[in-house]
């Protein structure tokens, strides 16, 4: 197993140097990069970064963008990858930062319970999180990974660029939103892996293509009814577990069982913390949160991360139950866990909603115009009928403005 990034380019483009690595346009097959011209390419690229302290890789997934990021790794920068919807950093204040990690990439993250934090992931770290996902679930030469999710976000970066180039196979760069509706049929993938949401378009638009095998679904909470879904049209459907902290896979579910029962990767350890905490340790760990050695001790103690998910094993298999920060504890003691009441109000309501708290009074927050207000709050009247006492909703705000929510779908509840 290689530890840095010219290592592996080294092994794959010598074993796959003819076949297919990178393909952008389906309808320009002689434009697709071999994985000896992706060799070529990163090495001339390379060159070109020289002198250089620290790399930042902006914009929307490509065959460029693919090759920037190599280049600049291999050449021992310190590389931050930018997303549409993260944060920006000028180069000159990571320069004025005394802290600095050659050869490591930054990766934000999602910002569910905060601003993103840069997290810093050495490339041991994220091709061991590459191999991790071989031995779960593994690919071929022979598959085609669509990737519709950004490269910026490690979710995207591990499963649909690393793993794939990791076994030779095509690695598929589709055109963005743009895209969602047509990319699938175009491209004609073997796997594909999706958030939650994307999937949930995808089934409703009927864009999945015939050939499509395997369908990974990662980076926040799906509906039961979503994944049978993709079990009634033939389609293999894997549900799995990560972090940013932790370079993407932590767990993964397995053929024939429960698909929100997940099996541990290899080597990842995790136990319970008496609030139904998940704790674990990976050998994908971070180095840290860049320039926040406060918020780096808090979250990872003793090489143990605190991941702010709460978390069940049963018959031997891990469980995901939600977040910390989802759960709400009102002043008389009471817990409220928000995604599974706003899930039934949203149905009541036919609403985007959010449940917070107001001076101790539970609150739901609902997008709809003010005109509206009469209206919801008989139904939140009748919802309340059926609440003990101390689940009741007592307070309503409507808002015109979209409710935050992070790309992958996950209420920014800190915003609230």
């Amino acid at each position: 197993m290689e530890r840095t990034f010219s290592e592996f380019l080294d092994r794959v483009c010598r074993q796959y140097a003819p076949r297919p690595a990178i393909q952008e346009f389906p309808d320009h097959p002689e434009k697709t990069l071999t994985y000896a011209q992706l060799a070529q390419k990163i090495r001339d690229r390379v060159e070109e970064l020289k002198g250089r302290r620290t790399i930042i890789v902006r914009g929307t997934s490509s065959a460029d963008w693919i090759i920037t990021m190599f280049a600049s790794a291999a050449g021992g920068h310190q590389t931050v990858l930018e997303g549409i919807n993260d944060p920006e950093i000028p180069a000159t204040a990571l320069e004025a930062v005394p802290e600095y990690h050659p050869g490591c990439l930054l990766f934000f993250t999602s910002g569910t319970t905060g601003t993103g934090k840069a997290v810093v992931l050495s490339q041991a770290a994220l091709l061991r999180s590459a191999w991790n996902g071989q031995q779960m679930l593994p690919c071929t030469c022979d598959d085609r990974i669509l990737s519709m999710l950004p490269l910026s976000h490690v979710f995207g970066f591990v499963c649909t660029l690393l793993w794939p180039l990791s076994q030779g196979a095509c690695v598929q760069v589709g055109s963005g939103m743009r895209g969602y509706t047509t990319d699938p049929k175009a491209f004609r993938p073997t796997i594909l892996p999706v958030v939650p949401s994307l999937l949930a378009y995808l089934l409703k638009t009927n864009a999945l293509n015939p050939e499509l095998r395997v369908i990974l679904v990662g980076a926040g909470p799906c509906r039961r009814e979503v994944l049978e879904s993709v079990n009634r049209i033939g389609i293999d459907i894997y549900f799995g577990y990560g972090l940013t902290e932790t370079a993407s896979g932590l767990a993964i579910s397995q053929p024939g069982r429960d698909p929100f029962a997940m099996a541990l990767c290899p080597d990842t350890s995790v136990r319970i913390a008496d609030d139904g905490e998940l704790l674990v340790r990976t050998p994908c760990m971070m180095e840290g949160y860049f320039n926040d050695p406060e918020e780096t001790a808090v979250r990872l103690q003793d090489g143990e991360l605190h991941t702010g998910d709460l978390a069940e094993f049963r018959d031997g298999a891990l469980y995901l139950k939600g977040r910390k920060s989802d759960v709400l504890v009102l002043e008389n003691g009471e817990k409220v866990y928000c995604p599974e009441a706003e899930a039934a109000l949203m149905t009541r309501l036919g609403r985007d909603v959010a449940l917070t708290l107001r001076n101790g009074v539970l609150t739901l927050v609902v997008n709809a115009p003010q005109s509206d207000y009469a209206a919801i709050a008989a139904k939140i009247t009748e919802y309340n009928k059926d609440m003990p006492l101390g689940r009741k909703i007592l307070g309503l705000e409507l808002r015109r403005q979209s409710l935050p929510r992070t790309l992958t779908g996950k209420i920014q509840r800190w915003k609230l």
